[in-house]
């Protein structure tokens, strides 16, 4: 088991910071370790009438579009599922009467802390999309049976967005 020795923050930006430092190892070594301190997210999986309210966005990080869950980052000690809800409305014009939490996982623990939240959406009414100045987000809608298909043939990249897709057609397939 790893022990930190020395840490401390390198850089602190708007949406994560950068630690790093020593840690002492079992065997009495010592390493170098640096990670991304991240306050969380959320994403949705938006259904209605058997189809799944998808986003398609730019990402820069890889320079191209992909389609995804909507999705946000956690404020500091917000409630995931009020952040989901929250994100449901301003991303994709939204609520829902049943929010209901499918999975949690660390989205990248080798080199963060941030843990994903994952909702299902269900019995949704139309309200007022306010996206915010920086997003350009167009709605894709997939009927399950697509998504069953499009998830067959790997064509989904982003991981919050496979896993939740996949997380809620199970939790379909069992209730």
């Amino acid at each position: 088991m790893e022990k930190w020795i020395k840490q401390e923050e390198i850089y602190k930006g708007k949406i994560f910071s950068l630690w790093g430092g020593q840690v002492s190892l079992d065997n009495g070594d010592t390493a170098v370790r640096e990670y991304i301190r991240h306050s969380g997210g959320v994403a949705i999986v938006p259904v209605i009438d058997g189809n799944v309210i998808l986003i398609r966005q730019f990402r820069i990080s890889i320079e191209r579009e992909l389609i995804e869950l909507p999705a946000g980052r956690l404020e500091l000690d917000e409630n995931p599922m009020e952040c989901a809800a929250r994100e449901l409305e301003e991303e994709i014009g939204y609520q829902a009467k049943k929010l209901i939490p499918i999975a949690s996982y660390f989205a990248s623990v080798g080199n963060s802390n941030e843990r994903m939240f994952l909702f299902l959406a269900t019995e949704l009414e139309k309200t007022k999309r306010s996206l915010e100045a920086d997003e350009r987000i167009r709605e894709v809608v997939f009927s399950l049976d697509v998504i069953r298909e499009k998830l067959a043939n790997q064509e989904f990249e982003d991981s919050k967005t496979l896993v939740g897709l996949r997380e809620a057609l199970a939790y379909f397939d069992t209730h």
